[in-house]
Protein backbone atom coordinates (compact mmCIF):
# COMPACT_ATOMS: atom_id res chain seq x y z
CA UNK A 1 0.00 0.00 0.00
CA UNK A 2 3.05 2.43 0.90
CA UNK A 3 4.23 2.07 -3.05
CA UNK A 4 1.18 2.04 -4.40
CA UNK A 5 0.23 5.05 -2.67
CA UNK A 6 3.47 7.13 -3.32
CA UNK A 7 3.47 5.89 -6.92
CA UNK A 8 0.06 7.45 -7.21
CA UNK A 9 1.11 10.30 -5.50
CA UNK A 10 3.93 10.89 -7.65
CA UNK A 11 1.75 10.32 -11.02
CA UNK A 12 -0.21 13.51 -9.66
CA UNK A 13 2.32 14.96 -9.39
CA UNK A 14 4.48 14.68 -12.46
CA UNK A 15 0.93 14.73 -14.36
CA UNK A 16 0.96 18.14 -16.66
CA UNK A 17 -0.89 20.92 -15.03
CA UNK A 18 -2.12 24.42 -16.46
CA UNK A 19 -2.98 27.07 -14.39
CA UNK A 20 -5.08 29.58 -15.95
CA UNK A 21 -7.04 32.84 -14.93
CA UNK A 22 -11.12 32.92 -15.75
CA UNK A 23 -11.20 36.69 -14.39
CA UNK A 24 -14.95 36.19 -12.84
CA UNK A 25 -16.98 32.80 -12.73
CA UNK A 26 -19.79 35.05 -14.73
CA UNK A 27 -18.11 35.31 -18.12
CA UNK A 28 -18.11 32.07 -20.18
CA UNK A 29 -14.92 33.10 -22.70
CA UNK A 30 -12.70 31.46 -20.31
CA UNK A 31 -14.47 28.52 -19.33
CA UNK A 32 -15.55 27.53 -22.82
CA UNK A 33 -11.58 28.00 -24.13
CA UNK A 34 -10.61 25.82 -21.27
CA UNK A 35 -13.46 23.46 -21.87
CA UNK A 36 -11.90 22.72 -25.60
CA UNK A 37 -8.88 22.54 -24.13
CA UNK A 38 -9.99 19.67 -22.14
CA UNK A 39 -11.90 17.54 -24.94
CA UNK A 40 -8.45 17.62 -27.09
CA UNK A 41 -6.46 16.98 -23.81
CA UNK A 42 -7.61 14.96 -21.39
CA UNK A 43 -4.54 14.60 -19.52
CA UNK A 44 -3.82 18.03 -18.26
CA UNK A 45 -5.20 18.88 -15.01
CA UNK A 46 -6.41 22.53 -15.34
CA UNK A 47 -6.70 24.89 -12.25
CA UNK A 48 -9.36 27.65 -12.26
CA UNK A 49 -7.88 31.49 -10.83
CA UNK A 50 -10.21 34.32 -10.06
CA UNK A 51 -7.75 37.31 -9.79
CA UNK A 52 -8.01 40.85 -9.95
CA UNK A 53 -6.03 42.98 -12.48
CA UNK A 54 -2.83 43.86 -9.89
CA UNK A 55 -3.36 40.26 -8.50
CA UNK A 56 -3.37 38.75 -12.23
CA UNK A 57 -0.05 40.72 -13.25
CA UNK A 58 1.91 39.67 -10.02
CA UNK A 59 1.01 35.75 -10.45
CA UNK A 60 2.07 36.05 -14.13
CA UNK A 61 5.22 37.43 -13.56
CA UNK A 62 6.41 34.95 -10.51
CA UNK A 63 5.09 31.52 -12.50
CA UNK A 64 1.78 30.99 -10.29
CA UNK A 65 -0.49 31.37 -13.59
CA UNK A 66 0.21 30.32 -16.58
CA UNK A 67 -2.29 32.39 -19.08
CA UNK A 68 -5.62 34.63 -18.26
CA UNK A 69 -7.86 36.79 -20.05
CA UNK A 70 -8.11 40.29 -19.98
CA UNK A 71 -8.30 44.04 -22.16
CA UNK A 72 -5.19 43.90 -23.28
CA UNK A 73 -4.71 47.70 -22.11
CA UNK A 74 -2.73 47.75 -19.40
CA UNK A 75 -0.80 44.70 -19.81
CA UNK A 76 3.20 45.19 -19.06
CA UNK A 77 5.93 45.44 -21.70
CA UNK A 78 6.55 41.61 -20.08
CA UNK A 79 3.49 40.31 -20.74
CA UNK A 80 2.23 38.92 -24.36
CA UNK A 81 -1.19 39.01 -25.31
CA UNK A 82 -3.63 37.69 -28.40
CA UNK A 83 -6.93 39.06 -29.11
CA UNK A 84 -9.48 36.38 -28.94
CA UNK A 85 -12.78 37.76 -29.00
CA UNK A 86 -14.68 41.10 -30.07
CA UNK A 87 -17.37 40.88 -27.20
CA UNK A 88 -20.73 43.31 -27.93
CA UNK A 89 -21.04 45.65 -24.97
CA UNK A 90 -24.31 45.81 -23.35
CA UNK A 91 -26.41 47.06 -20.25
CA UNK A 92 -27.97 44.57 -17.46
CA UNK A 93 -31.15 45.81 -16.13
CA UNK A 94 -34.23 44.03 -14.08
CA UNK A 95 -37.11 42.56 -16.42
CA UNK A 96 -38.70 45.58 -15.29
CA UNK A 97 -36.90 48.33 -16.36
CA UNK A 98 -37.36 50.58 -19.69
CA UNK A 99 -34.72 49.16 -20.96
CA UNK A 100 -35.68 45.60 -21.26
CA UNK A 101 -38.62 46.56 -23.27
CA UNK A 102 -36.34 48.10 -25.98
CA UNK A 103 -35.95 44.48 -28.04
CA UNK A 104 -33.47 44.95 -30.24
CA UNK A 105 -31.00 47.13 -28.89
CA UNK A 106 -30.92 50.48 -26.31
CA UNK A 107 -28.72 53.98 -27.67
CA UNK A 108 -25.80 54.58 -25.31
CA UNK A 109 -27.43 58.22 -24.56
CA UNK A 110 -30.19 56.59 -22.75
CA UNK A 111 -27.72 55.47 -20.16
CA UNK A 112 -27.25 59.07 -19.11
CA UNK A 113 -31.03 58.61 -17.23
CA UNK A 114 -29.58 55.88 -14.94
CA UNK A 115 -27.14 55.55 -12.25
CA UNK A 116 -24.33 53.21 -13.36
CA UNK A 117 -22.81 50.90 -11.61
CA UNK A 118 -18.55 50.16 -11.99
CA UNK A 119 -16.70 47.49 -10.65
CA UNK A 120 -13.95 47.97 -7.67
CA UNK A 121 -10.92 49.60 -9.63
CA UNK A 122 -8.74 46.82 -8.39
CA UNK A 123 -10.58 44.06 -10.10
CA UNK A 124 -11.91 45.62 -13.88
CA UNK A 125 -10.07 49.06 -14.24
CA UNK A 126 -10.09 48.17 -18.60
CA UNK A 127 -13.77 47.80 -18.03
CA UNK A 128 -14.47 50.77 -15.74
CA UNK A 129 -12.12 53.02 -18.50
CA UNK A 130 -14.29 51.39 -21.52
CA UNK A 131 -17.51 51.79 -20.16
CA UNK A 132 -16.75 55.51 -19.24
CA UNK A 133 -14.70 56.88 -22.69
CA UNK A 134 -18.15 55.22 -24.12
CA UNK A 135 -20.47 57.44 -22.44
CA UNK A 136 -17.81 60.35 -22.70
CA UNK A 137 -17.62 59.94 -26.88
CA UNK A 138 -21.57 59.96 -26.76
CA UNK A 139 -21.36 63.27 -25.62
CA UNK A 140 -22.38 62.91 -21.55
CA UNK A 141 -20.85 62.56 -18.49
CA UNK A 142 -22.34 58.86 -16.57
CA UNK A 143 -24.02 59.61 -12.88
CA UNK A 144 -21.80 57.00 -11.02
CA UNK A 145 -23.53 54.37 -8.56
CA UNK A 146 -21.40 54.78 -5.06
CA UNK A 147 -20.55 51.56 -4.69
CA UNK A 148 -18.92 49.23 -6.18
CA UNK A 149 -18.42 45.19 -7.04
CA UNK A 150 -15.60 42.95 -7.10
CA UNK A 151 -17.90 40.51 -9.07
CA UNK A 152 -20.30 39.99 -12.06
CA UNK A 153 -22.97 38.16 -9.07
CA UNK A 154 -22.62 41.13 -6.76
CA UNK A 155 -23.15 43.69 -10.03
CA UNK A 156 -26.47 41.47 -10.45
CA UNK A 157 -27.31 41.54 -7.61
CA UNK A 158 -27.91 44.99 -7.02
CA UNK A 159 -29.12 45.29 -10.56
CA UNK A 160 -32.20 43.28 -9.20
CA UNK A 161 -32.29 45.72 -6.20
CA UNK A 162 -33.29 48.22 -8.76
CA UNK A 163 -29.90 50.38 -7.61
CA UNK A 164 -28.28 50.89 -10.58
CA UNK A 165 -27.71 49.31 -14.14
CA UNK A 166 -24.40 47.77 -15.03
CA UNK A 167 -22.52 47.75 -18.82
CA UNK A 168 -21.68 44.61 -19.43
CA UNK A 169 -20.22 42.36 -22.32
CA UNK A 170 -22.88 39.45 -23.97
CA UNK A 171 -20.15 36.66 -22.04
CA UNK A 172 -21.87 37.30 -19.43
CA UNK A 173 -23.93 34.61 -18.03
CA UNK A 174 -27.32 36.59 -17.86
CA UNK A 175 -29.14 33.17 -17.77
CA UNK A 176 -27.55 32.55 -14.32
CA UNK A 177 -29.33 35.67 -13.33
CA UNK A 178 -33.10 35.76 -12.79
CA UNK A 179 -34.96 38.84 -13.06
CA UNK A 180 -32.58 40.58 -15.25
CA UNK A 181 -32.13 41.37 -18.84
CA UNK A 182 -29.42 42.30 -21.45
CA UNK A 183 -29.71 44.48 -23.78
CA UNK A 184 -26.69 45.65 -26.49
CA UNK A 185 -25.52 48.80 -26.91
CA UNK A 186 -25.89 50.87 -30.00
CA UNK A 187 -25.13 54.54 -31.20
CA UNK A 188 -22.41 52.89 -31.27
CA UNK A 189 -22.71 49.47 -30.94
CA UNK A 190 -19.63 48.42 -29.56
CA UNK A 191 -17.28 45.54 -28.75
CA UNK A 192 -15.48 44.76 -26.17
CA UNK A 193 -12.17 42.96 -26.76
CA UNK A 194 -10.98 40.11 -24.55
CA UNK A 195 -7.35 38.78 -25.20
CA UNK A 196 -5.23 36.00 -23.76
CA UNK A 197 -2.24 37.23 -22.01
CA UNK A 198 0.78 35.11 -20.43
CA UNK A 199 4.70 36.05 -19.40
CA UNK A 200 7.60 36.10 -21.60
CA UNK A 201 9.52 34.20 -19.64
CA UNK A 202 6.92 31.70 -18.61
CA UNK A 203 8.55 27.72 -20.17
CA UNK A 204 5.03 26.28 -19.87
CA UNK A 205 4.30 24.53 -23.16
CA UNK A 206 0.63 24.50 -22.71
CA UNK A 207 0.22 27.80 -23.59
CA UNK A 208 0.46 27.21 -27.22
CA UNK A 209 -2.07 24.39 -26.93
CA UNK A 210 -4.53 26.80 -24.50
CA UNK A 211 -3.39 29.43 -27.56
CA UNK A 212 -4.59 26.89 -30.35
CA UNK A 213 -7.74 26.15 -28.76
CA UNK A 214 -9.11 29.52 -28.45
CA UNK A 215 -8.16 30.21 -32.09
CA UNK A 216 -10.20 27.31 -32.91
CA UNK A 217 -13.31 27.88 -30.75
CA UNK A 218 -12.98 31.55 -32.23
CA UNK A 219 -13.17 30.32 -35.90
CA UNK A 220 -16.32 28.16 -34.89
CA UNK A 221 -17.93 30.46 -32.88
CA UNK A 222 -16.80 33.69 -35.34
CA UNK A 223 -15.90 35.82 -32.18
CA UNK A 224 -13.66 37.93 -34.17
CA UNK A 225 -16.43 38.93 -36.25
CA UNK A 226 -18.11 42.32 -35.26
CA UNK A 227 -21.92 41.65 -34.60
CA UNK A 228 -23.17 44.70 -36.69
CA UNK A 229 -21.55 47.83 -38.50
CA UNK A 230 -20.62 50.65 -35.36
CA UNK A 231 -22.68 53.20 -35.85
CA UNK A 232 -20.64 56.06 -34.10
CA UNK A 233 -18.04 58.17 -35.95
CA UNK A 234 -15.85 56.79 -38.67
CA UNK A 235 -12.69 58.55 -37.17
CA UNK A 236 -13.13 58.36 -33.04
CA UNK A 237 -10.83 60.15 -30.88
CA UNK A 238 -8.08 58.77 -28.71
CA UNK A 239 -10.51 58.12 -26.04
CA UNK A 240 -13.21 56.65 -28.28
CA UNK A 241 -13.65 52.66 -27.51
CA UNK A 242 -13.66 50.41 -30.71
CA UNK A 243 -13.47 46.79 -31.64
CA UNK A 244 -9.60 47.70 -32.24
CA UNK A 245 -8.91 49.57 -28.95
CA UNK A 246 -6.01 46.92 -28.49
CA UNK A 247 -2.10 46.33 -29.14
CA UNK A 248 -2.53 42.82 -29.44
CA UNK A 249 -3.37 40.91 -32.71
CA UNK A 250 -5.88 38.01 -33.11
CA UNK A 251 -5.30 34.99 -32.85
Amino acid sequence: MGRAGQAARNAVASAPTLRADIIDAGYDTMPQILRELQHAHPDITIHQVEAGTPEQYRQLADGRMDIAIRHASQTPAEVTSKLIRLDPLGVLVPNDHRFADMTDSVPVAALADDLLLLGEESQTPELNQFVMALCRSSGFAPTIYEGTVESTRAAADLVLQHRCVHCIPSSFRTSTRPGTTWRPLIEPATHYPWSLLWHDANPSPHIATVIDSARHLAERLGWLQPVGPPTGPTTPSEDTPTATSHSDEPV
